[in-house]
């Protein structure tokens, strides 16, 4: 018998200000129900009923006791409801990720993993800056490029290209580079999250860094894709992103002969013991997904 099991015997002895009737009612021992009061009141060091032949009455302190003990007993019920509702696939996932694949990849796939888990909330926090597992109070969490956090698990996913592309009118403007030196007389579009000034953009390739200059400084993603599309500069972007423009001849590649930069795509998580079931089949099932669209 534990302490929770003390403390509904108590609750119950109080209510029905008898031992007897709290024994019949739980199908215990009396000798059971005597022992579990006298292990609290010698725990707590306090005397909880006056007992007479007739019946027993709380004390002062008991009744005290007793408004601490049905607060506790309460709260525990509502603990059981909620481990029923995690055995029952009843529960919320929160992920943060880079908008541009909330958008474009999950929030379009999601309705699949609906049809298994209907009950299942699922709360996005899609931002351009870094989601912070820990300080956000995320389960999950994906990240494109480097990772370095020791307390964090880190599962892999795949690796992405980022391709350098530019609109065909851009291009019919200021001619299509060829050699990295010809980049002074372009332009590029600058992203920074938090528009942190700075007088050159760059472009990155797997083994080159080229500063070349901008006219326009953009803070989130989307921005950044809608500033190239309008022929406003040359952008780099992830191939899942890039993909569907040249496909469409809105945006033409560049520099295809030249080894472009490859980020990693991983997926963060707690290192928690207790994972609900339809927590891990979403982790399962969202690497999937990024393993085939990306």
């Amino acid at each position: 018998m534990d302490k929770i099991d003390r403390l509904r015997i108590f609750c119950l002895v109080a209510e029905k200000q008898s031992f007897a009737q709290a024994a019949l009612q739980l199908g215990l021992p009396r000798s059971n129900v005597t022992y579990a009061i006298q292990t609290l009141e010698k725990e707590y060091e306090v005397l909880l009923f006056y007992r007479t032949t007739r019946k027993v009455a709380l004390t002062h302190e008991g009744s005290l006791f007793y408004q601490e003990a049905t607060r506790l007993v309460t709260q525990l019920k509502e603990l059981n409801r909620f481990k029923s509702q995690v055995r029952s696939q009843e529960g919320k996932i929160s992920i943060g990720l880079p908008k541009r694949l909330a958008t474009q990849v999950l929030i379009p796939h999601l309705s699949s993993f609906y049809q298994r888990y209907p009950k299942v909330k699922v709360l996005i926090n899609g931002s351009d800056d870094f989601s912070n597992l820990i300080e956000q109070q995320l389960d999950c969490v994906v990240r494109v490029g480097q990772v370095q956090d020791e307390y964090l698990l880190i599962r892999p996913i795949c690796q992405t290209e980022i391709w350098t592309v530019a609109a065909p009118q851009y291009l019919a403007e200021f001619g299509e580079p060829t050699q990295f030196d010809q980049l002074q007389q372009h332009f590029a579009v600058d992203y920074h999250v938090a528009k942190h000034y700075r007088e050159w953009s760059e472009l990155e390739f797997q083994a080159h860094r080229i500063k070349m200059p901008y006219r326009l400084l953009v803070e989130n993603t989307e921005a950044y894709i809608q500033a190239g599309l309008a022929g406003l500069g040359i952008i780099q972007i992830p191939e899942f992103d890039a993909a569907p423009y040249v496909e469409q001849g809105r945006l033409q590649r560049l520099f295809t002969d030249t080894p472009c930069l490859q980020l990693a795509v991983s997926l963060l998580l707690t290192d928690r013991q207790y994972r609900p079931q339809y927590f891990q089949d979403f982790v399962d099932w969202l690497d999937r997904l990024l393993k085939t669209k990306l």
